[in-house]
């Protein structure tokens, strides 16, 4: 091109083709999704695409209802367990690229890559992310949470306004309709991508429904359990003073504060038809024990209304929880006025599992399809019969694995790479504890972020086995290219401590995902989804990783770790895609 003309400009028009998965209608957790983009789809603006589908949640058979939702930060992201991209079968079918455990990969671009901004942006485009809603928000000094949108959350109907009798079913869930960017190298290229030489075949393996399924963290007791609702009393008087819930009460209602946003019945998190029990705000943090006053059964409070009475508490008004019958107190601690926290128990006190399940239907490929002109593309196809080829680099991932027993006290992770064009990796170690359905939904005995040590009980991770944990990691070190790197262990002591933080870790984190491509714009989550990190380069500089004895070495000491562990090592790295004379390889 002279510096003085310029090039010849192609009119590019742009249109959406919808294609349909091609294995079946309707999908559950497990189960493996096929869409075919056929090489008629000629050229294709990968960025502007999105898988789209309809989702709906169902709860367990006799179980007792609660609001369930996915994960708040990723959204429909967290459904995708395993993706893979190949060439269409004319083409040879040749597998373009692969991404294992893709939710954990997402769990790091949306907690880092993340604003205000950015967080609306995503539930506004119907990725099936949730939102802080002021409506919502906790009055006793809790963290801001994306888990208790009552107002506008997509995966069930918001409470009508009054009294709440209705017993909540599954028709109380609603069909979202989600649209998801697919974060891979081809589809979140920002060139265009020759489908007409290569076809496309997309395969997705969708996730367990335990692992994606989530109750509010307003509601459970497990994860900041100042947010629940605040236990008032069971008379819900000023005047003759209120009663505690003694050793031996029997109670069919009671009264709950004001706090955390509880003045109107649609804003409680509980509904009609919910187990509920009561939880200490402190150190204990011990749940009460109830037998129900007829026939002396042990059982849990069932809620049968929710009532929001303007002649309690001298007639400022406070929110009623009816029981469905009367129930006595069998545990020796007393229920305190203003110290105890009302709690869901229809997933935990269930006997053995909680086993929700989830359905995907319309699933389709919204393809952003562009027509390069016919004279451009008949140059193009000339080229290639005349013995022409084309080399596409994409930045992908490969994920490498490694499984850590908890009394491993020092490991050294061996990461068998073969990428020539390395960028950086990002390793997560995983929670890889086999927790019940009701235990992970619940987040009953998962991995405390926090730390009793800190006085918060009640911090367990509710993203367990898609987020990473520091768990007492004292250090870490990288042996490659015959030496250490850096020269000296990076400490991550104070992090993994939960009383501090660590520098280093943080800024060899940022060089590391910038050289991923993905923008540092939030450490917020540096210790609610931990990971450590090597940039391979700088200025999107690559390492030939081929041949080389490549280890992570970390280390464990003073406090034992309490979780076994899968290590998630994603490995960023440029792919080339050869087309040459009707063939497709692809050298890494």
């Amino acid at each position: 091109m002279s510096f003085w003309s310029a090039d010849n400009k192609i009119p590019i028009k742009q249109t959406s083709t919808a294609i349909s998965a091609t294995n079946g209608l309707e999908y559950s957790a497990g189960q493996i999704v096929h869409i075919d983009i056929p090489s008629t789809v000629k050229f294709v603006n990968p960025k502007e695409s999105v898988l789209q589908f309809d989702f709906k949640i169902k709860l367990p058979a006799g179980a007792p209802p609660t609001r369930l939702q996915l994960d708040g930060q990723m959204g429909g992201q967290s459904l995708i367990r395993d993706i893979r991209v190949y060439s269409s079968q004319e083409n040879g079918g040749v597998l373009l690229e692969e991404i294992q455990n893709y939710n954990s990969l997402c769990s790091v671009i949306y907690d880092y890559n993340t604003d205000d901004s950015l967080k609306n942006k995503r539930a506004i485009a119907g990725e099936g992310v949730t939102t802080y809603k002021p409506q919502n928000r906790g009055t006793k000094g809790t963290p801001k949470s994306v888990m208790t949108d009552l107002q506008t959350n997509p995966y069930f109907k918001k409470a009508p306004a009054g009294n709440q009798t209705a017993t909540f079913t599954d028709a109380d869930f609603v069909t979202a309709k989600l649209a998801i960017p697919l974060h891979t190298g081809i589809w979140s290229s920002d060139k265009v991508w020759p489908n007409i030489l290569t076809g496309c075949r997309i395969e997705i393996q969708l996730e367990d429904a335990d692992v994606v399924l989530r109750q509010l963290e307003s509601a459970i007791q497990y994860n900041r359990l100042s947010l629940n609702p605040v236990f008032d009393s069971v008379n819900g008087s000023i005047t003759a003073g209120k009663d505690d819930i003694d050793n031996g009460d029997t109670i069919g209602k009671f009264y709950i504060t004001r706090e955390n946003s509880q003045y109107l019945a649609p804003n409680c998190p509980f509904v009609v038809g919910e187990a509920i029990s009561f939880a200490e705000d402190g150190a204990t943090g011990s749940s009460a024990t109830f037998t129900k006053k007829v026939g002396g059964a042990a059982g849990i409070p069932v809620i049968a209304s929710i009532n929001a009475s303007a002649s309690a508490s001298g007639g400022t008004g406070l929110l009623e929880i009816v029981l469905d019958q009367d129930y006595l107190l069998a545990s020796a601690d007393s229920v305190k006025v203003g110290a105890w926290h009302v709690v869901s128990e229809s997933v935990i006190g269930e006997a053995t599992a909680y086993d929700a399940t989830y359905l995907l239907s319309n699933v389709e490929m919204i393809v952003s399809e562009l027509n390069m002109g016919a004279s451009y593309e008949a140059s193009m196809l000339k080229k290639m019969r005349e013995g022409g080829s084309m080399g596409l680099d994409i930045l992908t991932v490969q994920n490498y694995k490694y499984s850590q027993l908890a009394n491993d006290v020092v490991a050294n992770i061996r990461l068998p790479l073969e990428q020539s064009r390395a960028r950086a990796v990002i390793s997560m170690p995983t929670d890889a504890t086999n927790y019940s359905s009701k235990n992970r939904i619940s987040a009953n005995g998962t991995y405390n972020i926090v730390g009793a040590a800190n006085g918060m009980l009640s911090s367990n991770s509710t993203r367990t086995g898609l987020v990473g944990v520091s768990d007492s990691l004292t250090n870490y070190q990288w042996y490659y290219g015959g030496k250490l790197n850096p020269s000296r262990a990076i400490s991550t002591a104070k992090t993994s401590s939960k009383v501090s933080i660590d520098a280093q870790p943080l800024i060899e984190n940022e060089k590391a995902l910038v050289q991923s491509g993905i923008p540092a714009r939030s450490f917020e989550s540096f210790n609610n989804n931990f990971f450590i990190s090597r940039a391979l380069g700088l200025n999107n500089g690559v390492y030939d990783a081929r041949n080389k004895d490549f280890n992570l070495q970390v280390n464990y000491q003073g406090t034992a770790p309490t979780k076994n562990k899968l290590w998630m090592n994603f490995v960023y790295h440029l792919r080339r895609i050869n087309i040459k004379a009707g063939q497709i390889s692809v050298s890494v």
